[in-house]
């Protein structure tokens, strides 16, 4: 009796939430309230796909279960992005009947890291990816071996971890050869690099002896083929690997075998689509519907945006506040580009779930990229402006050159009347939408 009335209201409090913006963890909150073992008590599909890591867990998610829904399939996925127990709650309340049946073919979920070793026992899940783990919002997740610490918490022998390869700290989870792993990565290509250009990293040294990490290439940070100048440990074997990218024409190609257009061009997702083709091979989808399903897939605007003002080319991309690794795959995209440079970062707030005013993270940032390129203007915006152009001075760009705004609305004027070459716009999720409206709006708006 307590399982139907706590599904009952649940489902009741959804259907009022979805009207009033409070659907995505109010519904499982008060339904754990009433039955606190809720989550345990629903009959969940047999094919479960759990995504967890610092970031590209959305994305990841995402494209997965648009894979499947173009495939034929029925989907139960926590689209609104509630990650916590109380999102899977309210994810398992909307897709269920009143009994607490999930009848659909599979279950895609997007599970926080630190959450992980208390949902992964009860959803228990059948393939997990772990897209990756890095520095990120620092006063929550303290030292990101904290965060690999608690995913191992939540990991079983019976679950197929699916690993980026190309990340020796991810070779960490099954050291001990107790999982069944399949990787992904990406080989050699022009972009590869035989110097790390950054500095701020997770790992330097060989997970099993200590000795230093070597490596014939790199992609990003640590991120490339590795191997120990000492012992045995090196880059496994790729079993999906990304055998070629062209940024230029959003192309990468799969095994030598499947070319596919991906939504942005930037290296996470390039990293996302092929740990989304990873599990839907392993789930014996169709390999070649599911490259053209990807091809297809419309970017997301609030990821990556790009168009023109007045001949300047404009480009918006959507930064993780308290994560210096996204920032750094922004200034990667950017280096990609010899042109003159007008840069815009900024946030109207580090984070909306947690009250923390840590700036710690900006220092793990390689902004000294920036003082390599012709900088036009850099246009710090928001809570944070002084802190951010503080930064940007420490990492060699001329003080002359960098202006700070309160706002959006108040920097918009400089931004599309008083800047010259191409504007590249780093920004949180929260400025996003209003950039791209102050810079598709009339000039005298």
């Amino acid at each position: 009796m307590k399982k139907f009335i706590s599904v009952l209201i649940g489902k009741l409090v959804l259907f009022v939430g979805n009207f009033v913006g409070r659907s995505s963890s109010l519904p499982g909150h008060i339904a754990r309230k009433i039955d606190n073992n809720i989550l345990s008590e629903f009959v969940l599909p047999k094919n479960i796909i759990a995504v967890t890591g610092s970031s590209g867990k959305g994305s990841t998610t995402k494209m997965i279960a648009d894979i499947y829904k173009k495939a034929g399939y029925s989907v139960a996925h926590n689209y609104k992005g509630a990650n916590l127990i109380d999102g899977v709650i309210t994810t398992c309340l909307e897709y269920s009947n009143f009994k607490g049946h999930i009848k659909k073919d599979v279950m895609i979920l997007e599970v926080d890291e630190r959450y992980a070793k208390y949902i992964f026992p009860i959803i228990k899940p059948k393939y997990v990816v772990v897209s990756n783990i890095s520095r990120d919002q620092p006063p929550r997740q303290g030292h990101f071996d904290i965060v690999f610490n608690e995913i191992k918490k939540a990991l079983t022998p019976d679950m197929h971890l699916i690993l980026n390869g190309d990340d020796p700290y991810l070779m960490k989870f099954n050291l001990n050869k107790k999982f069944k792993v399949t990787y992904y990565g990406i080989d050699k290509n022009k972009y590869s690099t035989k110097k790390n250009n950054f500095t701020s990293l997770n790992i330097t040294r060989c997970p099993k002896c200590n000795s230093e990490l070597n490596y014939n290439y790199y992609h990003f940070e640590t991120i490339g083929d590795y191997y120990c100048s000492k012992c045995s440990f090196k880059r496994p074997k790729i079993d999906y690997l990304v055998t070629d990218i062209n940024y230029d024409k959003f192309l990468i190609n799969i095994n030598n075998t499947y070319e596919v257009h991906i939504p942005y061009n930037v290296l996470y997702c390039v990293y996302n689509t092929i740990a989304a083709f990873t599990v839907c091979s392993l789930m014996k989808l169709d390999e070649a519907k599911t490259a053209q399903t990807i091809s297809d897939l419309g970017h997301n605007k609030k990821n990556y945006n790009h168009y023109t003002y007045k001949n300047r080319e404009v480009y918006v991309l959507n930064n993780k506040n308290e994560n210096s690794t996204t920032f750094n795959q922004s200034l990667l995209f950017l280096n990609r580009y010899k042109d003159k440079k007008t840069i815009v970062i900024g946030w109207k707030e580090i984070s909306r779930r947690y009250n923390f005013d840590d700036l710690s993270w900006l220092y793990d940032i390689d902004f000294e990229i920036l003082s390599k390129h012709e900088i036009d203007r850099v246009i710090c915006v928001g809570i944070h402006r002084y802190d951010i152009a503080e930064r940007i001075k420490y990492a060699g760009v001329d003080q002359k050159k960098i202006f700070v705004y309160e706002n959006l609305d108040k920097a918009k004027g400089s931004i599309k009347k008083r800047t010259n070459g191409n504007i590249y716009a780093i920004l949180n999720f929260d400025y996003i939408i209003p950039f791209n409206k102050i810079m598709n709006e009339g000039d005298d708006a």
